[in-house]
């Protein structure tokens, strides 16, 4: 709710006073250019703060309505593989090599929609990463242990600074500008409607992300 009500406040405060702006200049008798030009500018402003409200309230409500995931037995790298498709144009544009070691033994039973949206949002954090990197990479691969099986994504980019490691996975943090913060809480909480987890770690200099889920 604090976080709730800062962004809607954040928003509508600057919009309240914006329209109190508008009603005092279309209350004048006569209206100069300077005066067209504000309101202008201020119809934009409001425009500009209403769709990020906007978005917000829509990633809230993906958080707060997320379905019940329909599990079916599915082959992990048949999985991958249709992610990776789905990014595969923005691999190109930022000149992004990608290693991938799954190989085609690991059957897990999940939401197929929903885990893909989980290995999207992990490989779209990845590719924000390395945006001032030069030799691009990201790792993905897959391990199973009785009857756990463990995906990672990895990425050689800038990391994540160690006095924000604790705040990743909250809703609506994000260090981005135009980021929205939901996708790793999204992540997390598909991953735990799964019975599973995620967790986030550094090895060897790359960034990891390590998703956990547990046969049934």
């Amino acid at each position: 709710m604090k976080v709730i009500s800062h962004e809607l406040l954040n928003s509508i405060t600057p919009i309240r006073s914006i329209c109190q702006n508008l009603q005092d200049l279309v209350e004048q008798d006569s209206l100069s250019s300077e005066d067209l030009e504000d309101i202008k500018n201020s119809v934009e402003t409001m425009l500009r703060r209403s769709n990020h409200l906007q978005k917000f309230v829509e990633g809230y409500r993906k958080l707060a309505m997320l379905p019940s995931p329909k599990k079916q037995k599915i082959e992990l790298k048949d999985l991958v593989d249709n992610s990776l498709d789905i990014m595969e144009p923005m691999f190109k544009k930022e000149n992004i090599e990608i290693i991938n070691s799954i190989s085609r033994h690991y059957f897990i039973t999940v939401d197929a929609q929903q885990i893909e949206q989980v290995l999207i949002n992990l490989l779209t954090n990845s590719i924000n990463a390395l945006k001032k990197t030069n030799q691009k990479q990201i790792f993905i691969s897959a391990e199973a242990k009785e009857n756990r099986t463990f995906i990672k994504i990895a990425d050689n980019g800038i990391g994540i600074e160690k006095e924000i490691e604790n705040k990743i996975f909250l809703p609506f943090f994000t260090t981005r500008n135009e980021g929205a913060g939901i996708g790793l809480t999204l992540s997390k909480n598909i991953i735990e409607a799964h019975g599973g987890y995620i967790n986030y770690k550094n090895e060897n200099g790359k960034t990891v992300f390590e998703i956990c889920l547990i046969g049934d």
